[in-house]
């Protein structure tokens, strides 16, 4: 049990770093999608090439067209972020929680 607990804060953490470090950006010239792994925090999960933020300062980690293959599965996972890295981090306080009651019994 104490395994899998460790499991959980592990993808807590995953999930809490990939939401605020990772990011897709849609290409003004060309219809391509690219993630990218961003320079500082920040909570945007998708937003437009920006005059101000070329692409050329971000880390590119993936760029397909006319959009990423996982595209769905990638923002619906970051939008739920926000609730389901506390989630599974309470998830395994508890399992921890229980492992340490089971034996001290």
């Amino acid at each position: 049990m104490r395994q899998f607990a460790y499991v959980l804060i592990a993808l807590s953490l995953l999930i809490g770093c990939a939401r605020l470090f990772t990011g897709v950006i849609y290409l003004s010239d060309e219809p391509t999608a690219v993630l990218v792994l961003k320079r500082a925090p920040a909570m945007w999960i998708e937003r437009p090439e920006a005059q101000d933020r070329p692409i050329s300062e971000q880390i590119v980690l993936d760029r397909e067209e006319p959009s990423l293959f996982y595209n769905e599965i990638y923002l619906l996972l970051m939008r739920a972020a926000a609730v389901l890295a506390p989630c599974l981090t309470c998830a395994a306080m508890f399992l921890l929680a229980l492992s340490v009651r089971r034996r001290a019994t």
